[in-house]
């Protein structure tokens, strides 16, 4: 009798698990969910792909493998075996993600996209990255990670890699334009949000180190539409320039209290690797081409500043 009962799976151990031709599937088994759920999971989702969902499922309980399953994302194609498949779920064979981080003003953009990638909750992430402690550490990029990673795992993975990526070389830059890490991806976030052009940024960020150096306002619009919290502001306006915050630059002297985006490591390094120049002021250029013009006088910038008014007022851009 028992010959014959465990025959039957054993007939199915070394046949493809999955019909010929079949495209590959995934089977996402979450690190919350019991061991009869990710049976259930992985029988649901072979079966729905034409395949021997019930046949595998039974062939692991059978042999006690079904304990032993691992939580994770799983790659099955038509070229693997049932009994291949078994055990690369019960040795935790799993295949990783790439998690990609974005830059983004939002940080709530930010740990959503984390979550998306993962099995992490984005609350549990944005409530781990929202402080400025840690959120000038986040360096946007893409990430292998495994599928079944919780939040913790997901941002301590995050922080290593800052700290990987703030080598002594560059640190030591950062020191020589008068700025620590933190200050420095402060002032990225903030050249970021005023060019897109990045062969510029240098230029941008040598502007605001000059000011910086001088004790002068670093006046930097990105941060008055930070402080009033509405991204839609096309035209930042004289009423805009008095909200009351210590992120509006026109208010404050010194860097703001923490980043106004999470910035692109090519605009830290623009920081790191800042123009020497003597440019105080800067304009953004008529046209719409995201660039600006730069002057060492102020008379100059008013010249400049003038310009792009009268081209805003063309565009029908009030606010």
């Amino acid at each position: 009798m028992t010959t014959v009962f465990i025959g039957i799976p054993y007939w199915f151990w070394n046949s493809a698990l999955l019909p010929e031709n079949s495209e590959p599937i995934n089977i996402y088994l979450h690190p919350d969910s019991s061991n009869e759920s990710h049976i259930n999971t992985i029988k649901f989702e072979i079966n729905r792909n034409g395949g021997f969902g019930g046949v595998m499922s039974n062939s692991m309980w059978l042999r006690g493998w079904d304990e032993r399953i691992k939580p994770g994302k799983y790659v099955i194609d038509d070229k693997i075996t049932m009994g291949e498949t078994a055990e690369m779920l019960a040795i935790g064979k799993r295949s990783d993600v790439k998690v990609i981080v974005p830059s983004h003003r939002q940080i709530e953009v930010v740990a959503g996209k984390i979550a998306l990638y993962t099995a992490a909750d984005s609350s549990k992430v944005l409530n781990l990255i929202k402080h400025e402690n840690v959120r000038w550490k986040i360096i946007p990029n893409t990430y292998n990670m495994w599928w079944e990673t919780d939040a913790n795992g997901a941002v301590d993975r995050l922080l290593k890699e800052s700290d990987n990526w703030w080598t002594e070389d560059r640190i030591e830059k950062a020191d020589m334009q008068g700025l620590t890490p933190e200050e420095a991806v402060v002032l990225a976030s903030i050249v970021q949000s005023e060019t897109k052009d990045l062969g510029e940024a240098p230029t941008v960020a040598g502007l605001y180190l000059n000011r910086l150096r001088k004790g002068q306002l670093l006046q930097a619009d990105p941060t008055v539409v930070y402080a009033l919290g509405d991204f839609t502001v096309r035209r930042v306006l004289r009423e805009h320039l008095e909200i009351e915050s210590p992120y509006n630059t026109y208010l404050y002297k010194g860097l703001p209290p923490g980043t106004i985006m999470t910035p692109e490591p090519s605009f830290i390094e623009s920081v790191l690797n800042a123009e020497e120049h003597d440019y105080l002021y800067m304009c953004a250029e008529p046209g719409g081409t995201n660039k600006h013009v730069f002057a060492k006088r102020y008379r100059d910038h008013i010249k400049n500043a003038r310009k792009f008014q009268k081209w805003l007022n063309s565009q029908n851009i009030f606010k």
